[in-house]
């Protein structure tokens, strides 16, 4: 008897739960592809140990965490993870100067804090450094043309913010999505990822940084967040 082949969204469910089970990454496809009409994405988190303590080592509309999308989260717990998102609604709008660029990035935070609250975590800082990656990896996939949480350099999230100058050992997680054309609809979209929401809802992170940078008209987005 020839054994049934699993309907694709099936499969690609199984595949998923296979890398969250294996590797600790989640990835948030884009919504052509996802089983259902919701985006999905990557994360992509940095270890700990046992004891809860940090060991040093969430494609356009789709988010993920890394901690990676317009979301894609994607995260790991013995390694860097990363999170991905997918492609997120085409935006109807966009800031046109660097304030209305910094603005947003700043409602990001802002609406993650309200989020944090919510599930009883202390509102995260905006630091430059996380910033500053942030910008540098959304604007490398936008450069390159591509959409994960390794660079085009071969870079991971850690070494990216270390690079940047925030505290060797303290890189803790990662989102980025693209295609999602506001603040509120990027959360929206990693909010509604497991591993992107995790990261987001780490009550070890204390800081955080938001990079976002266009491709004509479509946002990439990428969210770094620090244990210092």
């Amino acid at each position: 008897m020839r054994p049934r082949r699993l309907p694709f969204p099936a499969a690609l469910a199984l595949a998923i739960a296979l890398l969250v089970t294996l590797f600790g990454v989640a990835i948030l496809l884009p919504p052509a592809l996802a089983p259902s009409a919701l985006d999905l994405g990557g994360a992509s988190t940095a270890p700990t140990d046992a004891d809860g303590s940090p060991v040093t080592n969430a494609s356009p509309p789709a988010a993920t965490g890394s901690g990676s999308g317009s979301a894609k989260p994607s995260a790991e717990a013995s390694k860097p993870t990363v999170a991905k998102t997918s492609a997120a609604p085409i935006p109807t709008s966009r800031p046109t100067v660097e304030a209305g660029v910094i603005a947003w990035e700043d409602q990001v935070t802002k609406l993650v804090n309200a989020e944090r609250k919510k599930a009883g975590c202390g509102a995260l800082r905006t630091d430059e450094h996380l910033r500053q990656a942030a910008r540098a990896h959304s604007g490398d996939m936008v450069k390159f043309n591509f959409f994960s949480h390794k660079g085009h350099d071969g870079s991971d999230f850690v070494q990216r913010i270390e690079r940047a100058g925030y505290p060797k050992g303290s890189a803790a997680s990662e989102n980025i999505a693209y295609g999602y054309g506001s603040p509120a609809a990027v959360v929206k979209g990693w909010m509604g990822s497991a591993g992107h929401k995790a990261n987001i809802l780490n009550c070890g992170s204390k800081a955080v940084g938001v990079g976002l940078v266009y491709k004509g008209t479509t946002p990439y987005w990428t969210q770094d967040f620090g244990r210092s």
